[in-house]
């Protein structure tokens, strides 16, 4: 799946340090920049 500048990026779920996190809801109303 390709993201062009603007497009949202799907929501996952990932196992972290912290505990499980959802995407959406760790970056809420902030900006991100999500390198793969």
């Amino acid at each position: 799946m390709a993201l062009k500048l603007g497009d949202t990026a799907p929501d996952f779920e990932a196992e972290t340090t912290e505990g499980r996190i959802s995407f959406h809801d760790w970056v809420g109303d902030s900006w991100a920049v999500l390198f793969s």
